[in-house]
């Protein structure tokens, strides 16, 4: 028996893709009481939530991204409902969702 033979029979599984969960978050956040600054351009607000396995990271539209450490994955839970979109990578879908930095400084109107 080749190894061809034995990939065939018995093909090796694939690798696992790393999951990201995103949700917009129009709103400031303060989840100490203190609304959270962007260090990188000063935003109060527009934020992209992602929940790797039990860690949240907060992410503006400059493209800026730490770990809030005061936000918890029932916090990100409560605004994350089924995902709507999948990309290949990470890059691809901060550039779908308008948080790449392209739109730094811009806000939205939430009247």
């Amino acid at each position: 028996m080749t190894d061809y033979d034995h990939d065939f029979y018995n093909p090796a599984p694939e690798p696992a893709r790393a999951v990201i969960r995103a949700v917009p978050y129009p709103a400031e956040l303060n989840p100490r009481g203190i609304t959270i600054t962007c260090t990188g351009c000063g935003a109060r607000r527009d934020w992209l939530l992602l929940a790797v396995h039990d860690q949240i990271f907060v992410r503006c539209r400059c493209a800026h991204e730490w770990r809030e450490p005061d936000l918890t994955r029932a916090d990100f839970d409560e605004h994350y409902t089924e995902p709507e979109h999948e990309w290949d990578d990470f890059d691809t879908a901060m550039r779908a969702l308008a948080f790449d930095g392209l739109l730094a400084g811009t806000t939205w109107n939430l009247d």
